[in-house]
């Protein structure tokens, strides 16, 4: 019976740091894919002459979740006659990353507005941002990992310890 119980916490530490884990891959994927849609964002509007609602439905087609269905939310808030930028900003609220990354995304749909050449130089700007808090999340995920590692499976070892 020790044994099982044993084998029950264990699993329980593992599910909660396999759980971590797969947090922490769908925030940085996410991010990876703002990136990448926001990139594409200030290339089509350089090129084309696309309304906005539009745009953003083309382009959240073949994206995976959450950044399509955000895009579309965006659009269709466009088209139900709302004002870009508090549309914009609460479908930021809702994307799966930390806050700093809603807020920095949020307020580029205050920039979103007026000439080309602003709206191009906002989204580089967000999008340099993106790119370094991608690259420190990188950085620091070797040491999470460790991290957490230890502390689910010391936890994990301490209970086993104490139940045996």
């Amino acid at each position: 019976m020790k044994a099982l119980g044993s084998l029950l916490i264990l699993a329980g530490f593992g599910a909660a740091w396999a759980g971590e884990l797969s947090r922490w891959r769908c925030e940085t994927e996410t991010l990876v894919q703002l990136i990448a849609v926001l990139e594409a964002l200030s290339d089509r509007i350089r090129l084309t002459r696309m309304p906005l609602p539009r745009l953003l439905r083309e382009l959240s087609r073949g994206r995976s979740n959450p950044v399509g269905p955000w895009l579309t939310e965006v659009a269709e808030a466009l088209e139900r006659g709302e004002l870009l930028r508090s549309a914009w900003d609460a479908a930021c609220r809702r994307l799966p990353v930390e806050d700093g990354v809603k807020r920095t995304v949020g307020d580029l749909g205050y920039k979103l507005s007026g000439d080309e050449t602003e709206i191009c130089k906002g989204i580089d700007l967000v999008t340099s941002w993106l790119r370094e808090n991608l690259k420190e999340r990188r950085r620091e995920k070797r040491n999470w990992t460790r991290q957490a590692t230890a502390v689910c499976f010391s936890g994990a070892a301490l209970l086993i310890i104490l139940l045996l």
